[in-house]
């Protein structure tokens, strides 16, 4: 019985989001070997991902006042029928929608981390096979760390210190604090109420006035705001790491002497 011949592998067209434009200079494909391109690629569509939710946030907070129109008309009419203690109750608006992107953004802030290390390994920067940017102890990605510290070949101690310095660096400013935030929405104590809307009452003239719809907030910066700061610090970080790899000079070709008569 014959078998039919493999088929070609299918060169992959991407039809881009918007999202993406703007960052394709930092992930300028041709610029890797193939055993990073595909990490990169991934890095990319992470990234894209990560702008388009901070968009949207930004987009359904500064619409907050439509999200919550019909919220805010069932109080009033709980209001008219029958008064309560404004000083006694908290109240939120559920918006689904807005649950959902923070998640997405705080995962994809995280999934951004696990697939840039994976360039340390590609890149054999580090001797071991890094998957992720995982926690040791309470370190947030103290496996990084460690491997940059003592599992790196002699020629590559010198941009191992320095690829350790800029994520302590940015483990300091911007990293722990959101994957912490991050594994309070994945694991969230009972009774927390930071993925809704937030709205304050006032009564005027014996009527129930909306006075402010606060947007969950982030130790006590509004998720908006947080998210285009994040967005900000990753953007930062992901360039810095990947120039520092492509300044490296290449391992990946083995040149041999060529064989003759001399």
């Amino acid at each position: 019985m014959a078998t039919s011949p493999n088929p070609e592998p299918r060169i992959p067209v991407v039809c881009v989001h918007e999202s993406s434009v703007d960052s394709a200079v930092i992930f300028n494909l041709n610029s890797w070997p193939v055993a990073t391109k595909g990490v990169i690629q991934s890095c990319w569509t992470e990234y894209s991902v990560l702008h388009h939710c901070a968009k949207q946030l930004v987009a359904m907070c500064n619409e907050r006042e439509k999200a919550c129109q019909r919220h805010i008309v069932t109080i009033q009419q709980q209001w008219s029928t029958q008064k309560f203690d404004l000083q006694k109750v908290a109240i939120y608006c559920q918006h689904p929608d807005l649950h959902i992107h923070i998640e997405a953004f705080f995962s994809g802030v995280k999934s951004l981390l696990d697939l840039l290390v994976q360039v340390l390994s590609t890149e054999n920067i580090v001797s071991a096979k890094l998957d992720g940017f995982h926690r040791v102890r309470n370190n947030y990605g103290g496996n990084v760390l460690n491997a940059l510290e003592s599992n790196v070949p002699n020629t590559k101690k010198e941009v191992a210190a320095k690829f350790h310095a800029l994520i302590s660096k940015h483990k300091e400013e911007w990293i722990d604090q959101t994957i912490f935030a991050r594994d309070q929405l994945i694991h969230p104590e009972k009774g927390m109420h930071q993925l809704m809307f937030r709205l304050e009452f006032s009564e005027k003239n014996g009527k129930l006035a909306c006075q402010k719809i606060n947007p969950p907030a982030i130790e006590s910066e509004s998720i908006d705001e947080y998210a285009q700061r994040m967005l900000g610090f990753a953007e930062a970080f992901t360039s810095s790491f990947l120039e520092l790899a492509m300044a490296m000079p290449t391992n990946t070709l083995q040149l041999t002497p060529a064989s003759g008569r001399g």
